[in-house]
């Protein structure tokens, strides 16, 4: 069984959660539920879950705080949030599993089956970790997390030079470390990614502004990047370049 605690301060929604997860979940055993974040923290210390329900936005403290507060994180966290923009992106970014309110049942049983996984391996919670650090850090400081074959790795949002597309793959190059293939689409990768901080230069290329030395107009166009290499720039995409660059 995952003992599990659920915390947040709308009655109505802990009581939709437990039903669902008695209906779609028998393996998670709700050990308490509470209304507040300080609740939360007092919970947490006397029952030690596997998981914690943590909703983002309550008053006086909000989840991110609450967690803060505790410290060292030894549970698995599925957040669960109305709100989709900043939250649901730092999630992403930070490979952290959420819900959307209202909970739609199967995302709640893929998000458990998840947490089941990864403690049946024994994952740490460094994802945890790189979610509040990233929600403190403006996006040049940002870490995202990119998959591997066993997990993910953490990188300097700052250090990818650029990332091109590789079929349903993306190849990121990062300064001073081999290249990695992930299983990520190049647009799936650009969601994540900082705008401020990257162009699209071309269907299958998206570079980091802060490594362009030079916008090159023959041959079709093309950026010569600090590292030596160089990238084609399409019809499509020079204009926009250009603009970000202060060409026009």
């Amino acid at each position: 069984m995952i003992r599990a605690i659920i915390v947040d301060d709308e009655p109505h929604c802990i009581r939709a959660l437990l039903r669902d997860l008695q209906l779609n979940c028998p393996i998670v055993e709700v050990v308490e539920t509470c209304h507040s974040a300080k609740e939360g923290m007092q919970a947490v210390k006397q029952h030690q879950p596997n998981l914690v329900f943590l909703d983002v936005e309550m008053p006086w403290m909000n989840g991110f705080e609450m967690l803060e507060l505790i410290g060292d994180i030894n549970f698995s966290i599925i957040f669960t949030t109305a709100h989709d923009e900043f939250a649901a992106k730092a999630f992403r970014i930070s490979a952290v599993d959420y819900l959307l309110k209202p909970v739609d049942a199967n995302d709640l049983k893929s998000a458990v089956l998840k947490v089941e996984r990864k403690l049946e391996e024994g994952s740490g919670f460094r994802h945890i970790e790189n979610l509040l650090s990233n929600i403190r850090q403006p996006s040049g400081s940002q870490k995202i997390a990119l998959p591997q074959r066993e997990g993910y790795e953490f990188v300097d949002v700052s250090s990818i030079v650029y990332c091109s597309a590789e079929g349903a793959y993306t190849k990121v190059l990062i300064l001073d470390k081999k290249p990695m293939l992930i299983s990520r689409t190049l647009g799936d990768v650009e969601e994540l990614l900082p705008p401020e901080m990257f162009q699209r230069i071309h269907h299958s290329s998206l570079v980091n502004v802060d490594f362009i030395a030079q916008f090159l107009r023959t041959d079709g166009g093309y950026v010569v990047l600090k590292t030596g290499e160089k990238l084609s720039v399409s019809k499509a995409k020079r204009e926009n370049l250009m603009a970000r660059l202060g060409l026009k």
